[in-house]
């Protein structure tokens, strides 16, 4: 890559101290790792529609018709149609910034993804809401990933997080200009085994789509293929689907392997299958031996090194 990630963030997560407690929750794989390949576009949407720090806290809650309201319980100041308007207005800059992901704080009736909690009277609340702003930014861009910050401690979804923004960069970056029939081939080509570890009907999909490349004019087949490709990669990659696409990949080595070779590469993509070994070893391994042997087609295929080496995000998933 050319040029660095642009990732949009609370932004808490950076360090401003704009909590509703005039605190942050400073990040620190953002700050660090993830800085040397990213510029961050921090806000803080409750700051930003004038709620002040420190501030009294909102929470999310049903009215009578149903409907999600952001209200502060203590005050009862009603927060939701300006929350929303704010929302769109920074929803409506996604295509000026130009987005790779967006980084959301966990639990936040602004900014929470999964889980954040609704309340109604005095029952206990529900925990299956997204904030206001995130769920508008979700709205607007759903090809866009996203992740909260406390999913971030999780290594597996820590490494798919990464792998899923960098991939919306390569797509991205593939219908940037003048794009052709060959280098459309080329990109498909390439992720294919990314996608097998994602979702491997996506995978199909997509080679159905290009197949059929001359039924569509070139904006519809560009919006067909980012969608769908986003679509696959946003699916979580499982241990049984990287067992698949190693096992596929370890399949162009028999010709070159002695049956003993063959069964230490099949043996050690199993133990990663039954989760002894993180996914680095068998990685490490079929790399190794793919350059040995210059098998190229597979030597240039994304899933060997989809963000980079460096980050070490495979060391633990």
């Amino acid at each position: 890559m050319d040029q660095k990630l642009n990732i949009g963030v609370s932004a808490c997560l950076m360090g401003q101290e704009v909590r509703f407690n005039g605190g942050h929750c400073q990040n620190h794989f953002l700050r660090t790792t993830v800085a040397e390949y990213a510029s961050f576009f921090p806000t803080c949407p409750e700051v930003a529609i004038g709620m002040g720090i420190p501030r009294e806290t909102v929470r999310l809650e049903y009215d009578e018709n149903e409907n999600v309201r952001m209200r502060a319980p203590k005050s009862g100041e009603d927060y939701t149609e300006t929350m929303n308007a704010y929302a769109k207005d920074w929803s409506d800059q996604l295509d000026q910034l130009d987005l790779d992901g967006f980084v959301f704080t966990k639990n936040s009736p602004s900014c929470g993804v999964f889980r954040v909690k609704i309340y109604k009277n005095d029952q206990p609340a529900e925990r299956r809401g997204t904030g206001l702003f995130a769920k508008a930014i979700m709205d607007k861009f759903p090809e866009l990933p996203v992740e909260e910050d406390g999913r971030l401690s999780d290594p597996v979804l820590r490494e798919s997080f990464i792998t899923r923004i960098f991939a919306f960069r390569r797509v991205k970056d593939l219908f940037f200009e003048n794009w052709t029939r060959k280098d459309v081939i080329e990109f498909h080509s390439r992720e294919k085994y990314l996608l097998m570890a994602h979702c491997p009907k996506t995978y199909r999909e997509l080679g159905r789509v290009v197949g059929n490349m001359a039924t569509y004019t070139r904006e519809e087949f560009h919006m067909i293929y980012l969608k769908t490709f986003m679509t696959g990669i946003n699916n979580k990659a499982s241990k049984g689907r990287h067992h698949n696409a190693l096992t596929h990949m370890a399949g162009y080595l028999k010709n070159h392997l002695s049956k003993e070779g063959r069964q230490e590469l099949a043996n050690t993509i199993d133990s990663y299958r039954q989760g002894f070994i993180p996914l680095s070893v068998p990685m490490t391994l079929i790399s190794h031996m793919l350059r040995r042997f210059n098998e190229n087609y597979l030597l240039q295929q994304t899933y060997l090194s989809p963000h980079p080496h460096e980050m070490a995000l495979r060391n633990h998933s």
